[in-house]
C-alpha cells in the first residue's frame, strides 16, 4: 500500500507556541462562572507542600515566566502563597541560596481568601485594602468557601472589571444606536433629512428622532440630556422608548404641542430631580403646508432661505419653553400663550438644529467654536448638496478641534424643503 503524503500546508507552524507558560490544572469548572465572578479568572495551580525545599518553587518560577505566585499547602489545606518577588529576595545571593529553608518559612498569609462565586466589583475594595496593608498581590480562591480552587492576582481582578465595563459599554452603544433613526426611515419623507452625530464617548447624552406621525405629518427632534456617559445614555433610551411607543399608537391627530407636553410629563416621572433634557421639536404638517418648531431650553434653531438677491438669510429661533423632564412645559404654554414658531413650507427653506457640543468644541488653544461660527456653519451648509452634509460637518469638527479631545457629544440636524 502506497504511503500517504500529508500536505503540511494544512497545519499551522508551531501550534503550541500560543499556550501559556503556567501549568494549570483542569477542574471541570472552567465554564461555570460568569465573566463578573472571581472563578472566571482563577488560575488552578497545583499547590506545593510547605515542607518542600524552596528550590522547588525557584525552579517553577524559572521555568514558567508568567507565574507570579505559588500556593502552599500544609496538612491538606492551602495556607497561603509564595510570590515571585519573595523568592527573588530570598535567593538573590549565593549565601541566601545556601541557607534557604523550606517553603513554609516564606509563606505570607494575606488573611483574605476569596470565593469563586464572589463578584469582582464587590471584592476589589477588600483586595486593594489588603494589597495596601500587606503588599500581597495574589490571593487564594476557594470553592464554596471550603476547598481550594486556585489563585488570582489583584491586577487580574482590576483588569477583569475594566474588561467587563468595556463590554457593557459596547452593548449599551449598540442599544442606543439601534434606537436612532437611520437613512431608510426617512427616505420616503417629502423633504430631505440629514443628520450628523458623534459621541464623545462610547455612549452619550445626545439623541435625535425623525419619524412619521401620520400620512401627512412628521416629527424631527434633537435632544441633549444633562450629564454624560452612562447616566445620560439611560435617559436617551427613555426618550427613544417614548417615540417608539408613539409609533404604535393611533396618533394621527396629535399636534406638536401635544407631543411635547406628553413627552415632558412622561420624562417628569422617570428623570431624577436635578436632571433635565433640552430639546427642539420640528413638526412638519404637509397638509397645512407649515412647519412648527418648539424649542424647549435647547440651543438656537436656525431657519434659512435665500432672498431676492440670492443671499442666505437666517432667522434665529431661541428657546421659548423650559426643558423636558421638569413637568413645566404645559404650564409654560398656558402662561405665555406662545407655543413656538410657525413657518410656511416653501421651496428652499432649511431648518438647522444642533446640540451644544458643536458650540462648545475647542481647538488646541482652548478657543470655543461658539455661536457665531455655528451660525456661519449653517449658512455655508445651505449651499452644499444634502448628500455632502455629514462629510462637511465632520470636516468642520475635525478642522476645529485639531488634536484636542471632543468635550461633548455633537449632533447636527439639517432639514431641506
Amino acid at each position: 500500500m502506497e504511503e500517504e503524503v500529508v500536505d503540511e500546508s494544512f497545519f499551522i507552524d508551531d501550534a503550541g507556541s500560543a499556550t501559556p507558560d503556567i501549568e494549570l490544572q483542569k477542574t471541570g469548572l472552567e465554564n461555570t462562572y460568569t465573566e463578573r465572578q472571581i472563578g472566571s479568572i482563577t488560575k488552578a495551580i497545583e499547590p506545593v507542600s510547605g515542607q518542600s525545599s524552596l528550590d522547588t518553587v525557584v525552579e517553577m518560577f524559572r521555568n514558567q515566566s508568567d507565574l507570579q505566585a505559588v500556593p502552599i499547602e500544609e496538612t491538606g489545606s492551602v495556607i497561603g502563597v509564595i510570590e515571585r518577588k519573595t523568592v527573588e529576595e530570598a535567593t538573590n545571593t549565593a549565601l541566601k541560596r545556601f541557607v534557604a529553608k523550606n517553603c513554609i518559612d516564606y509563606v505570607v498569609d494575606a488573611k483574605l481568601t476569596l470565593n469563586a462565586r464572589d463578584f469582582c466589583e464587590l471584592v476589589v475594595g477588600k483586595v486593594d485594602e489588603t494589597v495596601k496593608s500587606t503588599g500581597i498581590q495574589n490571593f487564594v480562591v476557594l470553592l464554596n468557601n471550603r476547598s481550594y480552587l486556585g489563585i488570582v492576582s489583584a491586577d487580574e481582578i482590576r483588569s477583569q472589571i475594566e474588561a467587563v465595563r468595556a463590554h457593557d459599554l459596547e452593548k449599551a452603544k449598540v442599544i442606543q444606536q439601534h434606537l436612532l433613526p437611520n437613512d431608510d426611515s426617512t427616505k420616503d419623507f417629502p423633504f430631505h433629512v440629514a443628520i450628523y452625530n458623534q459621541m464623545a464617548n462610547a455612549v452619550g447624552g445626545d439623541f435625535y428622532i425623525a419619524q412619521r406621525v401620520s400620512q401627512t405629518s412628521f416629527v424631527i427632534g434633537s435632544f441633549d440630556v444633562s450629564g454624560k456617559n452612562v447616566s445620560a445614555a439611560l435617559l436617551t433610551v427613555t426618550i427613544g422608548s417614548y417615540f417608539a411607543t408613539l409609533k404604535q399608537l393611533v396618533h394621527s391627530t396629535l399636534s406638536a404641542v401635544q407631543i411635547a407636553t406628553m413627552l415632558d410629563r412622561f420624562l417628569a416621572t422617570v428623570v431624577p430631580v436635578g436632571n433635565f433634557i433640552t430639546g427642539a421639536i420640528c413638526y412638519i404638517d404637509a397638509l397645512e403646508n407649515q412647519i412648527e418648531i418648539l424649542n424647549c431650553g435647547h440651543t438656537d434653531v436656525y431657519a434659512a432661505k435665500k432672498n431676492d438677491k440670492d443671499e442666505v438669510q437666517v432667522a434665529t429661533l431661541k428657546p421659548t419653553l423650559p426643558p423636558f423632564g421638569m413637568g413645566a412645559v404645559a404650564d409654560a404654554l398656558k402662561s405665555s400663550g406662545k407655543a413656538g414658531y410657525r413657518l410656511a413650507i416653501t421651496s428652499g427653506v432649511q431648518i438647522g438644529m444642533y446640540s451644544d457640543g458643536l458650540t462648545d468644541m475647542q481647538d488646541d488653544d482652548g478657543v470655543r467654536f461658539d455661536e457665531e461660527n455655528t451660525k456661519k456653519f449653517f449658512i455655508d451648509l445651505y449651499n452644499r448638496d444634502v448628500a455632502d452634509m455629514e462629510k462637511f460637518t465632520a470636516r468642520t469638527v475635525e478642522r476645529w478641534i485639531q488634536h484636542a479631545m471632543l468635550p461633548d457629544d455633537i449632533t447636527v440636524v439639517n432639514l431641506r424643503f
